[in-house]
């Protein structure tokens, strides 16, 4: 794109934003409606049965590669930013964030088939609802964005989804329950950096803008 004009994708990114809402929306939903899945999970979160006997193996294995297509998907953004030449978005957190995610959830969902990753993931889905259809009401233009005052609350959304997740897996990792602690370890140490990363983000991005518009507020 270096000697190419910027394309104008806009009625592409609203389909593609659209597009992961309903996507993210079906995995979200997929959980909500099979109660019995749900209180298996409640009720062996610290101790799973034996994989065999597991009576919702098929429904974690389609969910888990559903999700990772969904990954895989948010690559996209990527694409998106360099085509429209945006490249001051291709940050080292938009980077490590997108290709660490599609990495290491194949990784988990090859090797280590860990069940407990069923409500980050689940989560994770529903975070990407909320973030794909503010993208989507950000596409229609200047008449709705106005009313988009509340980008910085999704940020916020986003870490806090970060810190529940480390909470989650560090309770499982403290009481030694019977399930796979390399996977705990694997995604607490991955999520931290992510979290710093997002932290830093926010800090720049609000924190540090908002001190600097009331220096030059008070020199004026």
């Amino acid at each position: 794109m270096e000697k190419r004009q910027p394309y104008n994708l806009r009625k592409v990114m609203m389909i593609y934003n659209l597009y992961q809402v309903m996507y993210n929306g079906c995995l979200v939903t997929m959980f909500i409606i099979n109660r019995d899945a749900q209180k298996y999970l409640i009720a062996h979160t610290c101790k799973p049965v034996p994989y065999t006997e597991n009576p919702f193996n098929n429904e974690f294995y389609f969910a888990s590669w559903a999700y990772l297509f969904s990954k895989i998907g948010d690559l996209l953004d990527t694409v998106f930013m360099v085509l429209k030449k945006k490249n001051s978005h291709i940050t080292f957190l938009h980077v490590y964030h997108h290709t660490a995610m599609v990495s290491a959830t194949w990784t988990c969902i090859k090797y280590i088939r860990a069940e407990q990753g069923v409500l980050p993931c689940t989560l994770n889905c529903a975070v990407h609802v909320i973030m794909y259809a503010y993208y989507f009401l950000a596409a229609l233009g200047p008449e709705v964005q106005k009313y988009l005052w509340w980008k910085r609350y999704l940020t916020k959304i986003q870490i806090g989804q970060f810190i529940i997740v480390m909470g989650y897996l560090g309770l499982l990792y403290l009481n030694k329950c019977e399930v796979s602690q390399v996977y705990n370890v694997f995604w607490i140490c991955n999520v931290f950096v992510i979290l710093c990363l997002f932290l830093n983000f926010y800090i720049k991005t609000y924190l540090k803008s908002n001190r600097s518009k009331e220096v030059i507020n008070k020199s004026d």
